[in-house]
């Protein structure tokens, strides 16, 4: 007959929950699973720490807290504008407007709108909730008059994210924007609000753009991943660096906003854009989940708008005030953040990792494009007379005509060529005369010669004649 030693205070431990106890003696409540199988069971008193995709979603909740707190203490001692721009139509401006204005007013209150900055109606109020009584030309008419928040805001159309909408009346066309409209509207607005957002058009050579690149102080870029969409973002952010000044570092400080409509997307297209980006700069970056409600292409509700989308979009609000603060860009500009978490997994459903000690759940570290094996940031194909592309004298290959080669990033011109890149600015309205009435820091740069027949009323001296 055996004998059994019982050591006095000694607790024979229970095989079956010592089968699924954490190598720790103890754990924290707050180190403990919460959700799922793991969850399940430490109801019944064990202590199973949390599966890979409950660790995953804690820490995407502490990030989305961390960046509503960025945006709820933002405080500046004067009024900060954001332009949403890409000439590319079909791009996302007007949603990607909406989106960060309402994200901006769900966490602050009142205070933020959204105005058209369009050369000719837009869609900003088309997408928006409800129908302006007065609109944006009423608004431009009568600015001069305006004495207060009350009168200013019979202008406007409030939505349900308390985000006032400045828009054109949908159906309606109004007079075309001057770059004077722009500065001179914005002013006013920034007398009642704290925040605003402007939905540019599809043209940057004109009035209007360039009014507003003057009262922007952060650029976002929406681009659908797909290579029309990507190049004409390119080259509107290769044209602003190329202009210096303010216009240089609202480009270098630019958040992307990666963009989609639910069409389907060519994955070397879409990492060649993400990585000619890169390159200029383009270091925060936004992934923006498809979104059933936004691709209706009706108004735009953000209580209808999905969490992961509001969530992105918090994100992306989050990095416009690092960017006014001057700081440098966030972790999370580098994440996706409309990539789902797994609701279970093997840790959380299955036994066969719970009878060993769990190592502390990582977070999976997203890898940069920049950082990806190296591939031509320009497929390599024949150069197509439509683009019109050239060949580099650095590397040789047949690159888009831009200011740097898409492969070796070479100077191709040592001039900007403003008739380019302003060619149709004496149709534009308040531009009669482009070389008079641009920006300073325009002004200052050299003129080149260009091929285009509709700028070729050039006298020789360098301006347009009118």
């Amino acid at each position: 007959m055996e004998t059994q030693h019982h050591i006095e205070g000694h607790r024979t431990p229970d095989p079956v929950h010592s089968l699924f106890r954490s190598s720790e003696a103890e754990v924290s409540t707050s180190e403990v699973a919460q959700s799922g199988f793991r969850g399940a069971l430490n109801r019944f008193g064990f202590k199973l720490r949390p599966g890979a995709a409950e660790q995953q979603a804690r820490e995407r909740g502490a990030a989305l807290e961390s960046a509503r707190a960025v945006i709820l203490h933002s405080a500046f001692t004067r009024p900060v504008g954001v332009l949403i721009a890409n000439p590319k139509g079909t791009s996302g401006k007007t949603p990607a407007t909406l989106g960060l204005a309402s994200a901006f007013a769900a966490v602050k209150g009142n205070g933020i709108c959204a105005l058209e900055v369009a050369d000719d109606s837009g869609t900003l109020a088309l997408r928006a909730e409800g129908t302006p009584q007065l609109d944006l030309g009423d608004l431009v008419r009568d600015i001069a008059s305006i004495r207060s928040s009350g009168q200013l805001a019979g202008y406007a159309v409030q939505q349900s994210s308390f985000v006032d909408v400045f828009g054109s009346r949908p159906g309606e066309s109004r007079p075309a924007l001057t770059a004077d409209d722009v500065v001179g509207v914005s002013r006013v607005i920034d007398e009642y609000y704290r925040f605003r957002f402007m939905d540019s058009g599809n043209v940057v050579t004109t009035g209007p753009f360039l009014g507003a690149i003057d009262v922007a102080d952060v650029l976002v870029v929406p681009v659908m991943m797909a290579r029309d969409s990507g190049l004409k973002a390119i080259e509107m952010l290769d044209g602003l660096i190329a202009a210096g000044g303010h216009a240089a570092e609202l480009a270098r400080n630019a958040v992307i906003l990666r963009m989609t409509d639910g069409r389907p997307e060519n994955s070397a297209d879409r990492d060649d854009v993400v990585r000619y980006l890169e390159e200029r700069g383009g270091a925060r970056q936004f992934d923006i989940p498809f979104d059933a409600h936004i691709a209706e292409r009706r108004d735009i509700t953000w209580a209808k708008v999905s969490q992961a989308t509001q969530d992105a979009f918090t994100f992306a609000a989050a990095e416009i005030v690092r960017v006014v603060r001057g700081e440098a860009p966030s972790t999370a500009s580098a994440s996706r953040p409309s990539e789902a978490v797994p609701a279970s997994g093997p840790d959380d459903d299955g036994l066969d990792a719970a009878s060993e000690p769990e190592p502390e759940a990582a977070t999976p570290q997203p890898v940069s494009a920049s950082a990806a094996p190296q591939a031509p940031v320009v497929p390599t194909v024949a150069p197509d007379p439509r683009e019109d592309w050239v060949t580099c004298p650095e590397c040789g290959k047949q690159t888009p005509q831009a200011s740097y080669c898409a492969f070796c990033r070479h100077q191709l011109t040592d001039t900007v060529n403003l008739q380019r890149f302003y060619g149709r600015a004496r149709r534009a309205s308040g531009y009669a005369e482009p070389a008079e009435d641009l920006p300073e820091q325009l002004r200052a740069l050299p003129l080149v010669p260009t091929d285009d027949p509709e700028t070729d009323d050039d006298d020789g001296s360098g301006r347009a004649s009118a």
